[in-house]
């Protein structure tokens, strides 16, 4: 696992290793997230997209982005780590 700060540290680590997802919220210091994961989608096709933010509004409109899926942020990891589960296909996922 890997973490990073912003938009530009996430795109500087995409170029330089291979990761098997993206967990991204829609807010990001010094960019508007739904534009680096436009960015991401569209230059590493391959690479599934889960976006993880407070904003439940936006959930509906996920999938217009074509990001993979959308889990509200909540005090429990449950549910993000479910759906890390499902798109991995169920590969061991550790907090």
């Amino acid at each position: 696992m890997t973490t990073v700060q912003d938009a530009a540290s996430a795109l500087a680590a995409l170029e330089k290793t291979a990761f098997d997802l993206i967990v991204s919220d829609i807010r990001l210091p010094g960019t508007n997230g739904l534009d680096f994961i436009r960015n991401v989608m569209e230059r590493w096709k391959n690479i599934p997209v889960l976006i993880n933010s407070a904003y439940e509004s936006y959930k509906q409109d996920f999938s217009t982005w074509a990001a993979d899926d959308y889990v509200v942020k909540s005090g429990s990891l449950d549910e993000l780590k479910k759906k890390i589960r499902e798109i991995l296909g169920n590969r061991n996922v550790s907090a």
